[in-house]
């Protein structure tokens, strides 16, 4: 319990007392429970969007959702983005130049524009995910809802995968270091995975049922093809988001051999912005 309050209090704004993040195994730990905050933190969002879309328009109330997003978790991982891009994009090939850049305070024009592209296609993704989804909209939820979830799960890969290159000051250390970090990987892969491949079935079966006058029960081989077919498009989401998660860890680690928590942070919010792409395409041609 107290390794998941920890994951609650790093990720979010959310004061936790003390006693349960001032231990450093503690925290270590907590990253097994990152992409359950982020399912917190994403139902959080959903309920958000479903309170004010009764009051705003559609466009408006997506960035209003976003802002949302951007105040619980402290724009941190923003941060990250204008730091890694920053860094990476500076045109400077030694690692302790890229290293200095990363560490300066001020964002740099790689990182303004990172941070805007980066707000504007997601506004722009969940906007039509929306529109693709608007007969249905549980489907725009459970998006909503794993946004969060599958980029604190790119971090817990971020960690698990690669090795710390700052100095021992650095917060990223506590986790980098942790003898757990790839069983956390390993654990919360499976808890991720399953998790999402259950409630994006049971969303499609719900929706196929409500508009087909109840197909999968009057023609069962029809309706297990079908659920088959929904766990197919789910897998491909899981399988597609872990390829080009497993290639944008390489891209931004090339240059500097391992990772910092910018690297960790940047990573995270363009795991987001993957997932709502893959999500947006499957909805849309599948």
């Amino acid at each position: 319990m107290s390794k998941f309050i920890s994951a609650l209090g790093f990720l979010t704004i959310i004061k936790i007392p003390g006693k349960y993040i001032k231990k450093k195994e503690q925290l270590a730990g907590s990253t097994i429970y990152f992409p359950l905050v982020g399912l917190l933190i994403g139902s959080f969002m959903a309920l958000f969007y479903f309170t004010v879309s009764f009051i705003l328009p559609v466009f408006l109330s997506i960035i209003m959702l976003l802002i949302l997003e951007v105040f619980v978790t402290g724009g941190s991982h923003l941060d990250g983005l204008g730091d890694m891009f920053d860094g990476i994009f500076s045109g400077e090939c030694e690692r302790k130049k890229v290293l200095k850049i990363m560490a300066k305070s001020e964002t740099g024009v790689y990182g303004v524009l990172a941070i805007f592209f980066l707000l504007l296609l997601k506004i722009f993704l969940l906007f039509y995910i929306k529109e693709i989804n608007s007969s249905y909209l549980p489907l725009f939820f459970l998006t909503v809802m794993f946004m969060p979830a599958f980029s604190r799960w790119g971090m817990v890969y971020m960690i698990g995968r690669y090795e710390n290159v700052r100095g021992k000051a650095s917060l990223a250390r506590v986790f980098t270091d942790s003898r757990d970090r790839r069983k956390n990987l390993y654990i919360s892969s499976v808890y991720m995975t399953s998790l999402f491949l259950v409630s994006y079935v049971l969303i499609e079966y719900h929706y196929l049922d409500v508009n087909s006058h109840n197909i999968i029960f009057t023609d069962g081989l029809a309706g297990i093809y079908l659920i088959f077919y929904f766990l197919f498009k789910a897998v491909l989401v899981i399988v597609v988001f872990s390829l080009l998660q497993l290639f944008t860890g390489w891209f931004f680690t090339r240059r500097i051999g391992g990772i910092t928590g910018d690297i960790i942070g940047g990573v995270s919010e363009v795991a987001e912005l993957i997932f709502l792409l893959i999500i947006f395409l499957v909805s849309n041609f599948l």
